[in-house]
């Protein structure tokens, strides 16, 4: 990529929904859209929108200790790590900026909301939560 040059990061295909009303950055402003978005995962990881624009893609590392994932972005570019906590009863995973693993890049935590689940639902927290109330629910 040329010096001064924007990174490539396609529009997601936008739906007619209300504009989110209190919208969170979490990676960069790049990345939010001002309106919901309908996105699908494959069976290789890679995200794309309606249209079938890839939008991010996940990676994981081969022969790891921990389980890690990388979150790219179209072009490539590692946007997050997720690094899976070892020996968690509610399988806690951490996600840092890039490729770091430095508290100060923390950007979120998510836990299973329940030990025990027969359908996903998570409870995530923003790296600078330090209560025991989630940001964020997700619910399959």
């Amino acid at each position: 990529m040329a010096t001064g040059q924007a990174p490539f990061n396609p529009v997601p295909a936008m739906r007619t929904f209300p504009p989110v009303e209190h919208p969170v950055v979490v990676i960069g402003p790049q990345y939010l859209a001002q309106y919901p978005v309908e996105l699908a995962v494959n069976s290789d990881f890679k995200v794309s929108d309606i249209n079938g624009t890839l939008i991010f893609q996940v990676k994981s590392k081969l022969l790891s200790l921990h389980d890690r994932r990388f979150l790219k972005d179209a072009a490539g570019n590692t946007l997050v790590n997720l690094r899976q906590k070892i020996m968690t009863m509610h399988g806690r995973w951490e996600a840092f900026r890039g490729e770091s693993k430095e508290k100060n890049d923390l950007l979120s935590t998510a836990k299973k909301s329940k030990l025990f689940q027969f359908k996903t639902e998570l409870d995530v927290f923003m790296g600078y939560n330090k209560r025991e109330v989630p940001d964020f629910k997700v619910k399959e």
